[in-house]
């Protein structure tokens, strides 16, 4: 007489078939997220780490080296080389702290900002693109999916990325 497996045994297996196939669609999620009209959207001379760098920029303003490192995930010497080249395009300015002379903060340049909303305004018009083609509760699933998502990252530990920024979260070519 065959033998029922335990509870257990096939919570965790559909567990783990689970978490198999979130990692693949989200690989896959990621890339083509990542990469798609990248030089449509990010105006060709500005990589996909430079677009988040200002994104995140644009969403809370000027950031020192270190709190910026850390939203992004990213080493301060990673970051460093990312910055340099959004100052030398224009895009960004290290400036004094109101606050604190000896420390500095990187904040967004008159034309960093110009060129984020049209990348911003690009980006918006790729995902209602993308939305469109989903129904309205197709859409409202996705987003409460994602949002429940975002939540179980966060509550992980705190942070999605490693502590320090430090890991395989750029290329050398990308920065």
């Amino acid at each position: 007489m065959a033998t029922r497996p335990k509870q257990g045994r096939t919570a965790d297996g559909d567990l783990a078939r689970q978490a198999d196939e979130l990692d693949r669609l989200l690989t896959a999620l990621i890339q083509r997220y990542q990469f798609r009209d990248r030089n449509s959207i990010c105006c060709g001379d500005i990589t996909v780490s430079q677009c988040y760098v200002m994104k995140e920029l644009g969403r809370v303003g000027p950031l020192t080296m270190g709190a910026l490192a850390g939203a992004m995930c990213l080493a301060v010497s990673t970051l460093t080389r990312v910055v340099d080249q959004l100052e030398k395009k224009g895009c960004a300015v290290r400036v004094q702290s109101p606050s604190d002379r000896r420390v500095w903060q990187v904040e967004l340049t008159p034309a960093g900002r110009a060129l984020l909303a049209g990348m911003e305004k690009r980006i918006r018009r790729s995902e209602k693109e993308v939305l469109g083609r989903l129904g309205p509760a197709d859409r409202s699933g996705l987003l409460k999916g994602l949002r429940k998502l975002m939540e179980a990252l966060e509550g992980r530990g705190g942070a999605a990325c490693p502590p320090g920024g430090k890991g395989c979260t750029s290329t050398e070519e990308e920065v």
